[in-house]
């Protein structure tokens, strides 16, 4: 596809379709790195109470390196949670084989040859990120807070900080701005900036914070915020016991902006006595203190939402397992040459301090031995799938184009995937039938859908001015992405299309008398959501009956939703 420009289309929503019949919307999950990847083993690990905590992973493209700053904190036997935190540094060039620097910054346990680069305090939470929007000297970005037993004592919630630095391992605390935010979490910050809206997006929970929802604020610069107010909480989709959003860690991907989210199992209403007394054995719901990592997105960064299909991306395991409780970096994924890789802290034990008591015991009080970071991989695009059983169904995407090629993501090994071109009004085009479609029946990304005439769909494009419908027929197949190509030999259609974002996200101006010039026009166009409706309505008068749409646009049919939606 050289000299082309690709529009791909993910099937997270419906946004992109016009139709859907008996296929099933699926989250799917991560496959297990098998071993941990990084682990409390360098010779200046020596104290048994040390154990392994929360990670930042970040990769740096210019200098091609993966770098993780992860939490080492101190556990005793006997006590709840932990007695300090320090921050320790390391790097890797393949992602699997992590190496720790000696750094002699940090004194500990009588010397500085450690890769620490924070002293241990009572409690020290942050997210780090690399800034594309600002100069070398302040290349990274930290948001952080801390706490000290004088603030237990004051009685004050956590306020958010700011630092800064060249290289992720000597940091600036501009004193005369901290702390920039109050009144916010004390934990699991996920920060993200905005390229389109040139704005960074901060996610975390509000206080009071029990039972814990997710909650946005807005900055231009990092020191004033802007309550944006909550954007995602539990619901009716979610078991009773889930009742606590732990985290968000957001990334850009293709059209979205996604999230890894902690989801978090406790008693309901009762989670801090559930947290310290383990439950009687004949209690029937036996996932307290579990945390998945599940999947939520948005459009716009703003307005979020989850699929009805709560299946994690990265499950929990099993009482026994390393990973019995987990949290996701708090940077979100890594996505390198399409594949995902999503690192995560692991601990033997739930997230419950009978559990870990009960771990340690049987580590005989080693700390050292009970949490790790892992990973998991996903291939290119496999977040969300529409899948096809025995019996077929199909989809029908938007008009569009016509395109030069198309091309699927998708697993139709044992099954079939095969496309029909279609006008607006529901007429299939000469040449593309689905009768003429050659089947696609393997498994990959970029498999192009041909058709047995060897013509290109642009070949028809003066014809049929105003975009063609692509009928998407699955049996025993599973469906990522599809995409659409475009000649594109001078670079303008990729421009445009990185773009695209930026200049929706720009507000037409007013010159109406009495209004500001910064004042938004009138009138802007309704969004899709509405335009399906109108679709949905005129698809079910009798002059467009058509047996090939069946049952309307944007009808669901023993799929994920069952009804239309508004």
């Amino acid at each position: 596809m050289n000299n082309v420009c690709k529009y791909k289309f993910l099937v997270i929503d419906d946004i992109d379709l016009m139709e859907i019949h008996n296929l099933e919307r699926k989250v799917n999950q991560a496959v297990k790195h098998p071993e941990p990847v990084v682990r409390l083993d360098a010779p200046w690990d020596q104290l048994k109470s040390d154990t392994f905590n929360y990670i930042n992973v970040v990769y740096d493209h210019e200098e091609q390196l993966f770098k993780m700053w992860y939490v080492v904190t101190g556990i005793r036997p006997g006590e709840k949670w932990e007695r300090g935190r320090k921050t320790a540094y390391a790097t890797s060039t393949d992602g699997i084989n992590w190496e720790k620097p000696i750094l002699n910054l940090v004194e500990v346990n009588g010397s500085k040859k450690n890769n620490y680069i924070f002293p241990e305090m009572l409690s020290l939470n942050y997210n780090i990120i690399i800034d594309p929007s600002d100069i070398p000297a302040r290349r990274y970005k930290m948001i952080f807070d801390v706490e000290s037993r004088e603030d237990r004592w004051a009685g004050y919630h956590v306020p958010l900080c700011l630092a800064y630095s060249h290289d992720g391992i000597r940091w600036e605390r501009p004193k005369h701005v901290n702390p920039v935010l109050r009144g916010v979490s004390d934990d699991l910050w996920g920060l993200i900036y905005d390229r389109d809206r040139r704005k960074y997006l901060l996610f975390t929970r509000r206080v009071p914070n029990i039972p814990r929802d997710l909650s946005l604020y807005e900055s231009y610069d990092l020191i004033d915020w802007e309550d944006k107010g909550r954007v995602l909480v539990p619901d009716e989709n979610d078991p009773p016991e889930m009742f606590n959003l732990h985290g968000m860690a957001p990334f850009f991907y293709e059209d979205f902006c996604l999230a890894m989210l902690g989801t978090m199992n406790f008693l309901p209403g009762a989670e801090v006595y559930s947290s310290n007394n383990r439950p009687p054995e004949d209690w029937p719901f036996k996932e307290i203190g579990a945390v998945d990592i599940q999947l939520s997105y948005s459009r716009d960064g703003r307005e979020w939402s989850r699929p009805t299909d709560r299946s994690p991306i990265v499950s929990s395991g099993k009482d026994g397992e390393l990973d019995r409780f987990i949290i996701p970096s708090r940077n979100g994924p890594i996505v390198l040459n399409g594949e995902t890789w999503i690192y995560y802290s692991a601990h033997k034990n739930r997230h419950t301090a009978w559990s870990q008591e009960e771990v340690l015991s049987n580590e005989s009080s080693d700390a050292r031995e009970i949490a790790f970071c892992m990973l998991a991989k996903m291939p290119e695009d496999h977040w969300v799938s529409l899948n096809a059983g025995e019996s077929e169904g199909f989809f029908v995407c938007k008009p569009w184009g016509p395109p030069l090629g198309i091309f699927v993501n998708a697993d139709a090994e044992g099954g079939s995937i095969q496309v029909e071109l279609i006008t607006p009004y529901g007429e299939p085009i000469p040449n593309f039938t689905r009768e003429e479609c050659i089947p696609i029946t393997a498994n990959g990304k970029d498999q192009e859908v041909k058709w047995k005439s060897g013509r290109l769909p642009i070949e028809f494009s003066l014809d049929y001015q105003g975009g063609i419908l692509a009928k998407f027929y699955l049996k025993n197949a599973k469906l990522y992405s599809y995409t659409f190509t475009l000649p594109d030999p001078d670079g303008q259609l990729e421009r445009d299309q990185q773009n695209a974002r930026w200049s929706d996200l720009i507000t037409h101006r007013s010159d109406v008398p009495g209004k500001a010039s910064t004042e938004p026009a009138d009138g802007r166009p309704p969004v899709w959501k509405n335009q399906t409706k109108l679709y949905n309505n005129v698809a079910k008068q009798p002059r467009l009956n058509n047996p090939s749409w069946e049952s309307g646009f944007l009808t669901i049919e023993d799929g994920e939703h069952g009804k239309n939606e508004d």
